[in-house]
């Protein structure tokens, strides 16, 4: 076992407690207090983000209510359907997103940080999940889990596959024990930032997967996605990556794809994210006339965060491709939005997004 995995006794712990503490708070009226006192004070880190996950777990299935989606809006540049990305760093100083504040600055969908492969980061990933996404689709907005994914370090084929659905059932498991997709829930997406499994001194990479040790993984990863939940899983990530790893991957050619550009105006006809300044780059997800077949646009990560109700610091924003008869198509299957046709391609400077500084370990299956 390495040191970010977690063991099979205190998965089924987490578990355990979790249905408990569920049960708990269904016995009491959502108006009333329940007062729980804990001493860490001599509790080890772990046992203490665990159990600040299930108490947030109770806490947000106790106030839990259906609520109405917002109408969709294009409040987006090109006048596109606007929505952001956040994660546990849109909570600095551990503090909440006013998601109230978030809806009226006309964001219909927001994508959440709900794992991570590294121990640590997929704990607090978990805690601001089951809180964000519950407040938020109480105000009507639209969620969507996405898994930010280091790919294990080794070559064997056995262990890449039995890696890609150990982190796919982790994904599962998460999603059941909140009480599975609802109807303000989008698909899940695949963060893939990075195919690089071992860095040592000063950030250099010393290993990393091949294109098709990395497609076997993403492949199999989306295998136990789509079949856990019906839809088919959106596939985040940028051009070089697109380009160099994934690019052949004809198993994922359905897959929507959620694209980061940073750069490029998306309120000019006919943008494009992940043009080259010259030539066209190719992947299974590009057309003949070079267009990108994209269903989100990452294309800034640095929105005004007090404007859409982050205390402090920026946010991505991001936009969806198509009509809001496109997006509930997409909110129900995963399906791809279809390809719009544009009278000029406006070719501009391509950027990548900033990853995470982790250094990647590999989850023993």
């Amino acid at each position: 076992m390495g040191k970010s995995g977690y063991t099979l006794e205190k998965w089924q712990f987490a578990a355990n407690m979790d249905r408990f503490l569920y049960k708990l708070c269904a016995c009491f009226p959502s108006s009333r207090t329940i007062k729980i006192e804990l001493d860490f004070s001599m509790a080890p880190k772990s046992l203490r983000y665990l159990v600040l996950a299930l108490l947030a777990a109770a806490a947000t299935s106790a106030v839990a209510s259906a609520a109405t989606p917002l109408p969709m809006q294009s409040e987006g540049p090109g006048h596109h359907i606007l929505g952001l990305d956040i994660s546990r760093y849109q909570h600095a100083g551990s503090k909440p997103i006013n998601f109230a504040t978030m809806a009226a600055a006309g964001v219909n969908f927001l994508w959440i940080n709900g794992g991570n492969t590294l121990s640590d980061a997929d704990t607090l990933a978990a805690i601001y999940y089951r809180s964000d996404r519950q407040v938020a689709q109480a105000a009507g907005i639209y969620t969507g889990f996405y898994y930010y994914a280091h790919l294990p370090n080794t070559s064997k084929q056995s262990v890449i596959i039995a890696n890609a659905h150990n982190q796919a059932n982790k994904v599962v498991n998460r999603i059941n024990l909140d009480g599975g997709l609802n109807e303000l829930d989008m698909p899940i997406a695949l963060d893939l930032e990075t195919t690089c499994t071992k860095k040592v001194v000063f950030g250099i990479c010393a290993h990393s997967l091949s294109p098709q040790e990395s497609t076997l993984w993403v492949t199999e990863w989306d295998k136990v996605i789509r079949q856990a939940t019906g839809r088919t899983p959106v596939i985040y990530s940028f051009r070089s990556l697109l380009h160099g790893t994934l690019g052949k991957a004809t198993s994922l050619r359905d897959n929507p794809l959620w694209i980061a550009t940073a750069g490029v105006n998306p309120a000019i006809l006919g943008s494009q994210p992940s043009l080259l300044k010259t030539g066209c780059s190719t992947n299974i997800w590009t057309n003949p006339e070079c267009q990108t077949q994209w269903s989100f646009w990452q294309y800034s990560s640095g929105g005004n965060g007090r404007k859409y109700g982050i205390a402090q610091g920026q946010v991505d924003l991001d936009i969806f491709s198509g009509t809001p008869e496109d997006f509930a198509n997409f909110q129900a299957t995963g399906l791809q939005v279809p390809l719009m046709t544009v009278t000029t391609t406006i070719m501009l400077p391509q950027e990548t997004p900033s990853s995470e500084p982790t250094t990647p370990q590999a989850i023993t299956p």
